[in-house]
């Protein structure tokens, strides 16, 4: 059984679309995986979750969020999860992003976390993912998000939402659809949310989360971007929503990241 729609297997007739996309450089691909694949994906992941395993996030910012690390994904996660670090693959994205040193990563789910849950209530604020590869520190630079929940209506919230190189206002948003991927160039200015889930909604939010890296430090030098295309490292960095937000002891982890993110894009 093939895995993604052969209609994707080529991607290079999207790379203007891609390019060109606001406020950064996104594409959003609809009936990504096959059929029956996706169907039994749905199958076997509505028992995976174990309360001893992950990461839990229940804060102001991250709220009701798990995430999987461990080794012990059900194997049709695991299967989609080598054929998104394919060669094929990979070399598909090259083309796409006009970013010829383009590569997956050797870290798995036991440090990357790629498979997410958020439940009723949840949400996620306006944040940057981080900089670099937890192994080798080159640069990240490319996501892509498989949305998996099979039962989902637009009311229940949940949406994708890219923002604006500052991250304060909203400039386009993605709904959650069953079997939609999306894949967004990672940049220091690449701010995105999760929209606030409805709290009386029958079904938990599904992802699947990829990330690519750079062989270069300098990845996005043949980009026409609406913004510095200087790579600088940083953590996950969330944009808080007031400025006095930051001075609040629950939020000094949030506040810290901060703070090394603005000190190292002035050196950029």
């Amino acid at each position: 059984m093939t895995i993604i729609s052969e209609k994707y297997l080529d991607l290079s007739s999207y790379s203007d679309q891609f390019q060109n996309a606001s406020p950064f450089p996104h594409l959003v691909l609809d009936d990504f995986l096959n059929d029956e694949f996706f169907k039994e994906l749905c199958d076997v992941t509505g028992t995976e979750r174990k309360p001893d395993s992950g990461r839990k996030f229940d804060t102001q910012h991250e709220k009701n969020k798990w995430i999987s690390i461990n080794d012990e994904l059900p194997h049709l996660l695991s299967n989609l999860i080598n054929a998104l670090n394919s060669e094929h693959w990979v070399s598909n994205l090259k083309v796409m992003s006009r970013m010829p040193e383009l590569t997956s990563t050797q870290c798995g789910n036991l440090e990357l976390g790629n498979y997410h849950l958020m439940e009723p209530g949840g949400f996620l604020a306006p944040h940057i993912d981080h900089s670099s590869e937890p192994g080798t520190g080159l640069p990240h630079v490319l996501n892509i998000i498989l949305y998996l929940s099979d039962r989902w209506d637009d009311s229940y919230g949940g949406s994708t939402t890219f923002y604006d190189k500052k991250g304060k206002d909203i400039v386009e948003t993605v709904n959650y659809k069953p079997n939609r991927a999306v894949i967004f160039l990672h940049t220091p200015y690449s701010f995105h949310c999760v929209e606030e889930i409805k709290n009386d909604i029958p079904v938990a939010r599904k992802t699947l989360y990829v990330d690519y890296y750079s062989t270069s430090m300098e990845p996005y030098r043949n980009l026409k971007l609406p913004f510095s295309n200087k790579w600088f490292y940083h953590g996950t960095t969330f944009r808080l929503p007031g400025f006095l937000e930051y001075f609040k002891t629950k939020n000094y982890p949030y506040t810290k990241a901060m703070i090394q993110y603005t000190l190292n894009k002035f050196r950029a």
